[in-house]
C-alpha cells in the first residue's frame, strides 16, 4: 500500500461497521457477525477481502441496489433443507453470506465434536468474504478447516474466470480455504483463489488508480492487460499450460462441483433474478442459483493425539523457517504467518486506510449520521 490517507484502530472500526450494518436493517446477531469477518480479513491484511468491500459488497446490496453477485435480502431466513448426523444442507434464501456462512461453519463444528467429522453445503446465498475466516473458526477447537464457495456463469460474466483454452469467462475465483491447529506456531491458515489473482484485487487495485501485473487478466480483445479499467476476463491459476493453468482450471471446477453443484445451486429451475451473469437463461438444462458455499471440520482426536499433531505442525512449520531463503527473500513462510504478523502491527499501530478506503467509510458516515473515530498522518 502506499501512503495511507489515514490511520483507524480496530475497536473503533469494528463498532461503526457493526452500526452501519444495523442501520441498513440487518439483524443484531447477524450485524455482529458479518462485522467479525470482515475485521478478521482486514486487521490480517487481506484487504481485498475486508472492510473495503463494506459499502459496495454488503450495505449497498443490502439496501436494494445489489451488484453482480445478487441483491441480498437481509430478511431471508436460513433453510434446512438435508440433515444427518454428520451432513447438512442449507438454503439462505439470498441471505447477507458473512452471516450465514458463519452459522454453517458452526454447525459442520457442532456435527464433528459429536461425530468427529461435519459438511455442510449452502445454497442460494451471496458474497461470503474472505473464505479463511470459516476455515480459521475450526481452529480453536482443535478441528482442521475446510470452506469452499464457487459460481458458474453458463452464459459468461465480464471479470470472471475464463476455463482453461477458452475465451468466454464461466466461473467465479471459486476459493479454497484451509486451516490447521498449532501448538506455539500462527495457525496454518491457506486461503487461495483457483485463479491468478481473486477479482477483489484487480477492483482493488482500480479503486487505487494502480496497474496490475501483465498476466493477470484479459481485456475485451483478449489481449493481455495491466489495466484494471479494461479486465474483462481474468485467467486461471498457473496462467499458460507450461506453467500449470490445466491445474487452476481443475482446481476451480473441482470447488464449483463441492459448492455450486452439492450444494443444490447449479439448478434445473432456478428462480431467474437469483442467477448471476450476462443472462439468466439455462444452459443444458441448468443454471446457477444464488452463490453456493461448502464447510466442513474434523476433529483432530479422531485420528491421535491434537496435542501431537500440533507439536508436529509447529516442526514442520519451523523446519520450513529455517530453511534457506531464495533471493530477495528474508525467509520462507507458511501460510497465515505473514498475517499474523500484519494483525500483531495492526492492532499495535492501527490500521492503514487508503484514499478510497476512507472516502467510503466517510460517505457511510454521512449517510448513517455514524462518527468516525480516524486519525490523518502527521
Amino acid at each position: 500500500m502506499s501512503d495511507p490517507a489515514a490511520w483507524i484502530d480496530e475497536e473503533p472500526l469494528q463498532r461503526f461497521t457493526h452500526q452501519c450494518f444495523l442501520k441498513a436493517g440487518v439483524d443484531a446477531d447477524d450485524a455482529r457477525r458479518a462485522t467479525d469477518v470482515l475485521l478478521w480479513a482486514t486487521v490480517r491484511g487481506v484487504d481485498t477481502h475486508g472492510i473495503r468491500n463494506l459499502k459496495s459488497y454488503y450495505i449497498d446490496s443490502v439496501g436494494g441496489v445489489g451488484r453482480r453477485d445478487g441483491v441480498i435480502r437481509h430478511d431471508a431466513k436460513l433453510e434446512l433443507e438435508q440433515d444427518s448426523d454428520t451432513t447438512a444442507a442449507l438454503c439462505a434464501h439470498g441471505a447477507l453470506g458473512l452471516a450465514v456462512a458463519t452459522r454453517a461453519m458452526e454447525l459442520a463444528m457442532e456435527k464433528a465434536e459429536v461425530h468427529g467429522v461435519g459438511m455442510v453445503t449452502v445454497r442460494n446465498s451471496t458474497h461470503f468474504g474472505a473464505a479463511g475466516y470459516y476455515a480459521y473458526q475450526a481452529v480453536a477447537r482443535d478441528m482442521i478447516g475446510f470452506a469452499s464457495t464457487g459460481y458458474l456463469f453458463p452464459n459468461g460474466q465480464p471479470k470472471a474466470v475464463v476455463p482453461f483454452g477458452g475465451l468466454l469467462p464461466m466461473l467465479s475465483t471459486n476459493p479454497i480455504a484451509m486451516a490447521f491447529p498449532t501448538l506455539a506456531e500462527a495457525p496454518f491458515v491457506l486461503d487461495m483463489s483457483t485463479s491468478v489473482v481473486p477479482v477483489n484485487r484487480i477492483e482493488m487495485l482500480q479503486e487505487r488508480n494502480q496497474p496490475m501485473p501483465l498476466g493477470w487478466a484479459l481485456d475485451k480483445l483478449h489481449h493481455g492487460t495491466t489495466d484494471p479499467e479494461q479486465v474483462d476476463k481474468v485467467v486461471p491459476l498457473g496462467g499458460a499450460v507450461e506453467h500449470g493453468g490445466h491445474k487452476g482450471y481443475g482446481l476451480a471446477l473441482a470447488s464449483w462441483i463441492m459448492t455450486g453443484l452439492l450444494s443444490g445451486a447449479w439448478r434445473e429451475d432456478p428462480i431467474p433474478d437469483r442467477v448471476l451473469g450476462a443472462t439468466p437463461e439455462t444452459r443444458n438444462g441448468f443454471a446457477q442459483e444464488g452463490i453456493g458455499h461448502v464447510f466442513a471440520a474434523v476433529r483432530l482426536d479422531r485420528f491421535g493425539d491434537p496435542e501431537t499433531f500440533k507439536r508436529g505442525i509447529d516442526s514442520m512449520i519451523r523446519t520450513m523457517n529455517e530453511s534457506p531463503p531464495a533471493p530477495g527473500f528474508e525467509r520462507v513462510e507458511v501460510p497465515g504467518q505473514r498475517e499474523q504478523r500484519t494483525a500483531e502491527l495492526r492492532r499495535r499501530d492501527g490500521i492503514p486506510l487508503p484514499a478510497s478506503t476512507l472516502q467510503m467509510l466517510e460517505s457511510l458516515s454521512e449517510e448513517f449520521q455514524l462518527p468516525l473515530e480516524f486519525r490523518r498522518p502527521g
